[in-house]
């Protein structure tokens, strides 16, 4: 990772100081199965938390999302792209290679997702069937059963065990009474304490790796009009037919994925062993 990059990910979660501020700040590794492949799609995420509201984000594309709220930020970032991708080949030819490897802030992760205790509601914001879309939900659509003889200790915390039936899938949370904050990664919220690890079943895992409080403010949500507001099933069952149509779709404009037009064959969706939530 190069030395902007790193900059930008750890400026998310820096500010991490004592107990007595007041906003909480998690770092997550997330791990899901929504890849063509089957294989495992990992990545990081931030919750940045207090009593009364809530983000989680990904770093890099809420940097990359920041410097494109200006047309000089964005110009800015393109700039800083450009330079870190060009890669001079031996024959003298320009590529842009560099970017298979990282080596500049890239929006790659979507998700928003904004909780807000006064509202009684969370808001996601998302890229759905080639498309930006933004919906609400309320809190209480997620109910949880504590467990509470059983319990084990994840960095450093004492943590209690949790369940519940939420959108399609049987959640197992952790949680510790130590941080009361009723939040936790993703949609997940609403227990007596923080939630340092969930597992959703078929591979969706959610593990805390770093925790603390920090002095950095909930961030912004920038753009909000670029994103169409929907409702939830609707929008995952527009996404899942566009990838089991995206083939045909694009053939349709004249466009094959393969270079001698043989079909791509590409594999159906299963929400099963894709979707964050079945129950569309």
């Amino acid at each position: 990772m190069n030395r902007i990059l790193a900059i930008i990910i750890t400026a998310a979660f820096a500010a991490i100081t004592s107990p007595a501020q007041s906003n909480v700040a998690v770092k997550y590794s997330v791990s899901c199965g929504d890849s063509d492949n089957g294989s495992i799609v990992r990545s990081e995420m931030i919750l940045i938390a207090n009593t009364v509201k809530s983000l989680y984000f990904n770093p890099e594309s809420q940097y990359v999302d920041s410097c494109c709220s200006t047309p000089e930020g964005a110009a800015r970032l393109r700039e800083i792209q450009l330079k870190a991708w060009r890669v001079v080949q031996p024959d003298g030819t320009v590529t842009y290679d560099g970017r298979k490897l990282g080596l500049a802030p890239e929006k790659k992760e979507y998700l928003y997702v904004e909780k807000s205790r006064d509202g009684a509601y969370l808001t996601v914001y998302d890229s759905k069937a080639g498309d930006l879309y933004s919906y609400q939900e309320p809190l209480s659509e997620l109910t949880w059963t504590i467990v509470n003889d059983s319990t084990k200790n994840l960095l450093g915390h004492e943590c209690i065990m949790a369940y519940a039936d939420y959108h399609g899938r049987k959640w197992t949370a952790w949680f510790t009474p130590e941080i009361p904050v009723q939040d936790g990664p993703w949609k997940l919220h609403g227990l007596p304490g923080l939630i340092l690890r969930a597992d959703g079943g078929d591979g969706f895992v959610i593990d805390a790796t770093e925790v603390g409080t920090t002095l950095r403010p909930i961030p912004p949500m920038y753009s909000v009009d670029d994103y169409e507001k929907g409702e939830r099933r609707q929008i995952l069952k527009d996404h899942e037919h566009y990838i089991n149509n995206f083939e045909s779709m694009m053939a349709a404009q004249g466009i094959k994925l393969n270079a001698d037009g043989s079909s791509a064959n590409l594999p159906k969706f299963d929400r099963h062993k894709r979707a964050w939530e079945t129950d569309y």
